[in-house]
């Protein structure tokens, strides 16, 4: 695998098969590189010389690893050739996968990286479709710092805007108990000068809670709007708007929605809100499912004569069950760089509609979450 050509490649009379090949290589928007099962390049295609910078004539009959691949991660993709050709198993095979690549001027950056065997004769050949990210990471790392800089000054001031509030009648409290003491302490005590100020303290506390209770206020959903939806419609429309990334994460959405379904009484974008969160988590769930197919399916039924059932089913690696009762939790999550706010969110959206969310284990593999939505009571805020 790791012997280098010194020679330039012969090319050969292309045979129909070889044909198809020089199609893809040809036609093709992404990088396209073939490699043979010993690790050698076989082809590839002129994107491939644009973004590695090895011209075809270069490239071919040379190791791929000495191309394209950094040092650190040149043993682990030999050791992941050996075990294939030994096994046919390979977690890269059939996904698209996000590393790094090396240019030829020693520059590594993002690639994204899809790879698929193919039978060559006798022979397997392994043709992988690479796409420089560089660009895109960037701008999502800006998204996302921008997005957190916007969170860190709305947090700001809504604390500077609280402490504010808050602070006036609390120095107001201390201030009239420190005068109280005094009253109470003197060589006299004066009485009625101290039932004022505890007046004044009774009052001031009154108006630090009706500062708190307009805090709240801000968090309810009492002027959010609520109509009549059609949970299929609804689901429809989800469906379409996740569609590009779950396609990217090759797995496959089985809507299974019951017909002439009652509407429900909603706030049409905090339902959306629940069931994007319920489908992407359940995307999230078979990242780490190589052996099979991935498979989702979001069903609408009949719960009873009051209520409708939202059920969304993954073929993932489930649930702890000493977790089962955990999740909704806040900050309680199980995605290394979650936040653990998302299903707790999504438990208060619907039982604020009157309704109720729960996870199951599925059957025989993956989860279950299921949520009911009352079909004539009015949402309970």
């Amino acid at each position: 695998m790791s012997n280098i050509g010194n020679t330039k490649p012969d090319f050969p009379r292309l045979s129909p098969h070889r044909i198809g090949l020089r199609l893809i290589l040809e036609t093709a928007l992404d990088a396209v590189v073939i490699m043979r099962s010993d690790g050698v390049v076989d082809d590839w295609n002129d994107r491939a010389a644009g973004i590695f910078g090895w011209s075809r004539e270069e490239a071919v009959g040379r190791a791929l690893a000495d191309l394209i691949i950094p040092d650190r991660y040149r043993k682990a993709h030999r050791e992941g050739l050996e075990r294939y050709l030994k096994t046919g198993r390979a977690e890269v095979l059939g996904r698209r996968t996000e590393m790094f690549g090396l240019r030829r001027n020693g520059e590594e950056f993002p690639v994204e990286l899809s790879v698929s065997p193919i039978q060559d004769g006798e022979s397997i050949l392994f043709v992988g479709y690479l796409r420089d990210i560089t660009e895109r990471n960037a701008l999502n790392f800006a998204r996302i710092e921008l997005a957190q800089v916007k969170q860190m000054m709305a947090m700001g001031e809504m604390a500077a805007s609280i402490a504010h509030e808050i602070n006036q009648p609390l120095a107001a409290i201390a201030t009239n108990a420190a005068a109280g003491l005094r009253w109470l302490a003197a060589l006299t005590p004066d009485l009625d000068e101290a039932n004022n100020a505890l007046t004044r303290i009774a009052n001031d506390a009154r108006r630090a809670s009706e500062v708190i209770a307009g805090i709240r206020s801000m968090f309810k959903k009492e002027n959010q709007a609520v109509a009549l939806q059609d949970v299929n419609e609804l689901i429809g429309e989800v469906l379409t708007l996740v569609r590009s990334e779950v396609e990217n994460r090759r797995v496959v959405i089985y809507p299974e929605l019951l017909d002439d379904l009652p509407q429900v009484p909603a706030n049409r974008v905090q339902l959306r809100q629940v069931v994007v969160n319920l489908l992407m988590n359940a995307v999230d769930a078979m990242d780490a499912v190589t052996d099979s197919a991935r498979v989702v399916r979001i069903k609408t039924e009949i719960y009873d004569a009051n209520y409708l059932l939202i059920a969304v089913e993954d073929t993932g690696t489930g649930i702890d069950p000493k977790n089962i009762d955990r999740i909704f939790d806040a900050f309680f999550s199980m995605k290394p760089d979650g936040m653990g706010m998302g299903l707790s969110i999504c438990r208060s959206i619907i039982e604020a509609h009157g309704g109720r969310l729960w996870a199951t284990t599925n059957v025989p593999r993956g989860a279950v979450f299921q949520f009911t939505l009352p079909r004539q009571r009015e949402p309970a805020w």
